[in-house]
């Protein structure tokens, strides 16, 4: 039997436990997240990669961004469409393609070409807490579960710094996990791990 866990308290304490990362140790902890994804076989072998852009203390994915374009990946963002609770896979050329939009975010412009989920081979997923299965707990808007439920194909991965994760998060039947995790301290397969959880009595199989 696990714990019960208040998503609301653990996510405001780990904002608060990532906001207290100086500017230059985040700025080195994201850039050994960077290497670790890049450095990753099933990421150099991805030719579309869904991206996303770390805002305030979340990881800075620019050097990731930018060398995956350089590397002759194509990349894509999100643009959210808070009316619906959606958002749009837009592609991008360059990290000067960003602008500021919904919730303070970087976006795509709304001109830029969409990108359908079938044409993406890899998908990087931000959150605010991890667990090594795989279950994440995000800002609540519950925009990637969604986008998530809608894929087959693409490998999905998390990215956070270590400090984000914690042994284990409760899961609910729309909560869809990553196959993979990634933080400065290397790869986790959280599909293992949530297989291993389901055999000892221990998870959950809402797993995609």
């Amino acid at each position: 039997m696990q714990p019960a866990i208040d998503k609301k308290t653990l996510r405001q304490d780990i904002i608060q436990h990532r906001d207290a990362l100086s500017p230059y140790k985040r700025e080195q902890l994201s850039l050994t997240v960077a290497k670790n994804v890049l450095d990753w076989p099933l990421y150099r072998q991805a030719k579309t990669v869904f991206l996303f852009a770390g805002v305030r203390s979340e990881i800075d994915t620019k050097f990731l961004t930018e060398e995956s374009l350089r590397l002759g990946k194509r990349g894509a963002m999100p643009r959210f469409i808070p009316e619906k609770r959606e958002m749009l896979l837009l592609e991008i050329e360059s990290w000067a393609d960003l602008q500021p939009g919904y919730f303070g975010l970087l976006e795509p412009k709304p001109t830029a070409r969409f990108i359908s989920c079938a044409e993406v081979d890899l998908i990087v997923v931000p959150g605010v807490v991890f667990s090594p299965d795989g279950y994440r707990i995000g800002y609540g808007g519950g925009y990637y579960d969604r986008l998530l439920d809608k894929l087959t194909d693409p490998i999905t991965v998390g990215i956070a710094f270590q400090l984000q994760v914690v042994s284990y998060l409760p899961q609910e039947t729309h909560d869809k996990p990553v196959e993979f995790l990634i933080t400065e301290k290397g790869l986790i397969d959280c599909r293992i791990v949530r297989a291993e959880r389901i055999k000892k009595g221990d998870g959950n199989s809402n797993a995609k």
